[in-house]
């Protein structure tokens, strides 16, 4: 056990090194975009002009890249070097247009960092997925605000990319004007009196939210340190919330983060009826904790964000939610979503819970998290590469050393109730009680965690729709398949909507075809909500 402790200790002394990165600074020019200014003015101006009087689409095409590779390089000159973008528009002889918000009453002042679209990587995303036009696009970064400064509800840690095309206007008789678009909403520009269609990037930005997050840089130090982490447990919202959109809310699983969803909203993102129509959020949570605890955090969190939907406008989107669960977050989810009664206590006690304990803070958390109501919201919930049985993986060596690495914290609070590990074990009392069993993630992950059995015993919530993927390593093999860590028959659950197996290993969010399931699962329940399909 010696070994183990100095184990534990030397990982999280090597974790702690982490930090949240800062934006990339450009302090000079690039070469190629050092020519005088008043040239590339002379080349954009001109480009604007022909594409206000020209229908002929070669010369109108041509127009739009000699305008873009003008305007990127004059976009330099305001991003990189010193100064404020306002003194090196004043210093090109243009202004900004500063009379609509960014986005989440973000102005162009407020950010603290400003770059091409081009130059981020979107390889940790997937594909890079762009929609030609005018313009440049650009990713906008805003720090999330200090604690006791204004933030918007719901913010997500780190800070916010913004999705911006940047376009150079050409006013008669005034000097040529800055703007910066959200594609979403200004489609097109207008270019004297005709629309040319808006140039965008829809990788780029969440790429980038990705290289300055932190959510997903930590993963192990969740598994083995989770009390460094309970604080931090919360729901965030990808922008201030708009009670006009459906929520899209994923809950990863166990040495995961919201990161593990990133390549599948990169494929989502890229549709304009996925954007239009939903709002993702997600939940973030240190995964070394029980999941029944975890789950209880779970919709002790969804409470907060229904309560706040209701005081903020109507609720018929809000509650045609969508909840997406991977591995363990989907066992989380799928115990929120049940009426449990006493079926999930009494798989642990068979005394009532009066003689269990007299203390009342104790019953009461053993009730948040045993007997408890399932969430409404949501509408529909989709299950990847989800143990609904338990892991064979979870009773296997490796697993049983990692459980004995895993530091619990000295309390877990749900509901502002604080709950020890000596009260858990009052009602853990089937099995192994010790702090090396079952309170942890990967304890509670073994098929014979009573727990299982509790959740086959009871339905689903009324009206819910369940949806399943379920990886097989492209064996073909199923039902005998296995995505490496969850068999098929833990990850398969009867009288779904649909089960859709894809060629994946447990990765299941990050494999193409899981995603392309998700897509048309999320365009079908718009079609099935609505009245029609998009």
């Amino acid at each position: 056990m010696k070994g183990l402790r100095v184990a534990a200790g030397a990982v999280a002394i090597i974790l702690c090194q982490c930090g949240t990165p800062s934006p990339p600074r450009c302090h000079s020019l690039p070469r190629e975009s050092r020519g005088e200014a008043s040239v590339y003015l002379g080349q954009a101006r001109q480009a604007w002009q022909v594409l206000s009087s020209t229908d002929n689409a070669e010369v109108r095409g041509q127009a739009i890249a000699t305008y873009n590779d003008a305007v990127s390089k004059l976009f330099d000159r305001l991003h990189c070097g010193r100064g404020t973008v306002h003194e090196k528009a004043a210093a090109m002889g243009c202004t900004i247009d500063e009379t609509r918000s960014l986005g989440a009453g973000i102005r162009l002042a407020d950010l603290d960092a400003l770059l091409p679209a081009d130059r981020i990587s979107t390889k940790a995303v997937g594909e890079r997925h762009v929609v030609a036009g005018l313009g440049v696009p650009v990713v906008g970064w805003k720090k999330t605000a200090e604690e006791g400064n204004r933030r918007w509800e719901f913010e997500p840690p780190t800070g916010i990319p913004l999705n911006l095309t940047a376009v150079l206007r050409f006013p008669p008789g005034q000097a040529p004007q800055w703007a910066f678009l959200y594609p979403g909403r200004a489609e097109t520009v207008q270019v004297g009196r005709r629309e040319v269609a808006t140039a965008a990037d829809w990788s780029a930005p969440s790429a980038f939210y990705w290289q300055m997050s932190n959510l997903d840089d930590l993963d192990l130090e969740k598994v083995l340190l989770p009390s460094r982490f309970s604080d931090e447990t919360a729901l965030y919202v990808s922008s201030p919330y708009d009670p006009k959109r459906i929520p899209l809310v994923l809950v990863h699983g166990l040495y995961s983060s919201p990161g593990t969803f990133k390549r599948m909203y990169n494929e989502l993102n890229r549709e304009p009826w996925f954007r239009e129509n939903y709002q993702v959020w997600f939940y973030s949570y240190p995964t070394g904790n029980n999941w029944t605890y975890s789950a209880a955090r779970f919709r002790q969190e969804m409470a907060k964000a229904d309560k706040f939907a209701r005081e903020h406008g109507p609720v018929d989107q809000w509650e045609r939610m969508v909840i997406v669960g991977h591995s363990m977050g989907g066992v989380i989810s799928h115990a929120s979503l049940k009426r449990p009664g006493d079926a999930m206590y009494h798989a642990f006690q068979k005394r009532p819970l009066e003689q269990v304990t007299q203390n009342r803070e104790t019953r009461q958390a053993i009730e948040l998290l045993t007997k408890y109501e399932p969430l409404q919201p949501p509408d529909r919930v989709i299950f990847m590469a989800a143990p609904h049985r338990g892991s064979p993986m979870a009773d296997r060596f490796f697993s049983n050393l990692i459980r004995k690495l895993i530091r619990l914290p000295k309390k877990l609070t749900i509901d502002l109730v604080d709950l020890t590990l000596n009260d858990f074990s009052s009602v853990l009392t089937t099995g192994e009680t010790s702090d090396d069993g079952w309170f942890t993630s990967i304890g509670s992950l073994s098929p014979s965690y009573p727990a299982y059995g509790a959740l086959r015993e009871v339905p689903f919530r009324d009206g819910l729709k369940v949806n399943s993927i379920i990886g097989d390593r492209g064996k073909g093999d199923t039902p005998d398949s296995s995505d490496g860590i969850v068999p098929y028959w833990s990850a398969h659950l009867d009288h779904v909507e649909s089960e859709k197996i894809v060629p994946s290993d447990h990765s299941v969010p990050a494999n193409l075809e899981g995603a392309l399931e998700v897509k048309r699962i999320l365009k079908l329940h718009l079609g099935n909500s609505a009245g029609t399909m998009p």
